[in-house]
């Protein structure tokens, strides 16, 4: 693999790894609501 593909995959790695942690902080800190109660 060339320099260019390696660095190419390190960022593609980042980016999707990146977006799992920073979804897992944002819905812990802002969890969602559950269903309404229905009366």
């Amino acid at each position: 693999m060339s320099a260019g593909a390696i660095a190419m995959l390190i960022v593609a790695i980042v980016i999707v790894w990146g977006g799992l942690v920073a979804s897992i902080v944002h819905l812990r800190r802002h969890p969602d609501p559950g269903p309404p109660d229905e009366v």
